[in-house]
């Protein structure tokens, strides 16, 4: 019979990490990420931007986040100042107030549990296939949060 096949242990990460940075519409039951290398001003930035060309500028946008520093940074603030966003924090150790949580389980599962992918372009792939997968299934790929760039999931 021989040995079960091995998966190589998680705490070596010879390629580094990434970040996923995910959006949920509550209302449209819509998910999408974006993966990067880091989680700095500058990402979000331009992952903020990247949601707000979602909606017509006049709709407020109410973003729930946790309390990461990143998040609270005065650039970051300005920029959501300035284009109608509003930040709703959760209080410390208490993210799963936050709606998206409840979406990472069945993501992890589904794209990343039980798998040894050979790079990250890879995951990423999987990562993207199982969105677009999921948001079909709820009827939410017309959704305003849908137009997220699905191509930029893979961007470093």
């Amino acid at each position: 019979m021989g040995h079960p096949q091995r998966f190589r242990a998680t705490y070596r990460r010879l390629q580094g990490t990434e970040q996923l940075l995910a959006f949920y519409d509550v209302h449209a039951d819509c998910l999408v990420a974006q993966v990067r290398k880091r989680k700095t001003v500058d990402d979000l930035l331009a992952v903020f931007a990247r949601l707000r060309a979602c909606y017509r500028p006049a709709l407020r946008l109410y973003l729930v986040m946790d309390n990461l520093n990143t998040h609270k940074h005065a650039r970051l603030r300005a920029f959501m100042a300035a284009h109608n966003i509003e930040p709703v924090y959760t209080p410390t150790y208490a993210s799963w107030l936050n709606a998206i949580e409840a979406h990472f389980g069945p993501l992890k599962k589904f794209a990343i549990a039980g798998t040894d992918d050979p790079s990250h372009q890879f995951r990423r792939w999987r990562i993207a296939r199982y969105l677009t997968w999921r948001n079909r299934e709820k009827g939410s790929s017309r959704a305003d949060l849908a137009k997220f760039p699905r191509t930029k999931l893979c961007r470093h």
